[in-house]
């Protein structure tokens, strides 16, 4: 049973993302997540809580299933500084396409 634990707890430690991105030692940067799926986007971002949604199609969905999700769009724009910045991802289902 301590093996299972030790394995379980060492598997969760690997998953945990790294530090935010920053360039020389200031404020994290907003990463490219734009043409991503939700899933990756997220990773990137460090699994931010406070990151908004938008539905791509404008009928207003909510993502369940974030695998089933990929970003068309982003606010800010990737390298902006992200402090006391909330961020948005403009978001579609994966089998459909971005709206120019």
């Amino acid at each position: 049973m301590k093996r299972i634990v030790t394995a379980s707890v060492l598997a969760l430690l690997a998953l945990a993302p790294a530090g935010p991105a920053r360039a020389d030692d200031g404020p994290a940067l907003m990463p490219q997540v734009t043409g991503r799926g939700l899933v990756s986007a997220y990773q990137a971002l460090h699994y931010d809580p406070a990151l908004r949604l938008r539905d791509g199609r404008g009928a207003g969905r909510h993502v369940l299933w974030p695998a089933s999700w990929k970003v068309c769009a982003q606010s800010p724009d990737a390298g902006t500084p992200l402090t006391d910045r909330k961020v948005t991802l403009v978001v579609v289902k994966n089998r459909e396409s971005c709206r120019p």
